[in-house]
Formats: C-alpha cells, structure tokens, sequence
C-alpha cells in the first residue's frame, strides 16, 4: 500500500517533467495561445491537488480515476500544443478547452476527497479520545471504591446465605 502511494506521486511528477521539456522545445517563433498557458497552469493545481489529498488521506483507489483523468488533461495539452507550433490555432485552441475543462474536474474532484478525508480522521480521532476519557473514568471509579464494592458483595453475600441453627432435641 505504501508503495502505491510513492508510486502515484512520482508518476504524476514524471508526466508533468515530461509536458515541461516537451514544451521547452518548441519552435522559437511560435507563440503560445492564452489557453495553453492556462491550461498548463491548470494541470500543476490539479497535479497538486492530488497530492493535497493524498497527504489528508485519501485512498489511492479513490484517486487513481484522477490521475486517469490527469494524464488525459495532460494529452490535451500536448496535442493543443502541437497543434499550435503547427498553425492550427483553432483545433489548438479546442484542445486547450478541453485540457482547462477536465483538470478543473480533477482538481474539484479531489479537494473534495481530501476534505471527506480530513473529516473521517477527525471524527475517528475524537471517537478514540472519547473511548480512552471514558475509559480512564471507569477504572478511576473502580479503583477508588474497590473496598466500597467489595464490601457490598460480602453484605449481599451475607445476606443470601442460609442460616442453619441447628435442631433442637429435647431430651425426653
């Protein structure tokens, strides 16, 4: 399960390094449109809300969607950005849209699992101190009146025991 949770991230990382250089190495005298700029901005936050939610704990099963749906985003992109270098600013365009659409998707997406998240280890947490106050209370009370309770176990004890006086003879 931990190495899950490495994995993830480092080929979250690889995929974005990766969109970096690629897009590095464009053609100096093209220029980039708004919406691929927006677009690569937009897959960091979503890139980085992952991990956010990671870090609050999120499941990985709940996050791996996401990351399908990051790396889909992350194509978009690069196909915009061909598209782009190659003059075709209007199909570029589309693509761009299409990349902003779903890694605000993602990014929405997994806010709310790191907040669903962070909840459940709060309720859990004050679930646990409440059982160790309570808990702590009873063998306080058990401890302070252990003579008190076993005095009354002795008096019921007592007190259900059948008395035998012994028979009388009389002597005649």
């Amino acid at each position: 399960m931990r190495m899950l949770r490495l994995q993830f991230p480092a080929a979250l990382a690889w995929f974005l390094i990766a969109s970096a250089v690629l897009s590095s190495v464009t053609h100096p005298a093209s220029a980039q449109s708004t919406q691929i700029t927006v677009a690569k901005q937009d897959l960091i936050q979503a890139f980085e809300s992952i991990r956010t939610a990671e870090q609050q704990g999120a499941s990985n099963t709940d996050l791996l969607p996401l990351s399908g749906q990051l790396n889909t985003a992350l194509q978009y992109e690069e196909s915009a950005e061909i598209l782009s270098q190659q003059g075709n600013a209007s199909a570029a365009e589309a693509y761009a849209v299409q990349s902003i659409n779903l890694s605000t998707q993602v990014t929405v997406r997994a806010e709310a699992l790191g907040i669903q998240a962070e909840n459940s280890s709060s309720y859990q947490t004050v679930l646990a101190y409440s059982i160790a106050v309570a808990l702590a209370l009873l063998s306080t009370v058990v401890v302070l009146e252990a003579n008190g309770i076993m005095r009354i176990a002795r008096r019921r004890r007592l007190l259900k025991a059948v008395i035998d006086y012994g028979k009388r003879e009389d002597a005649t």
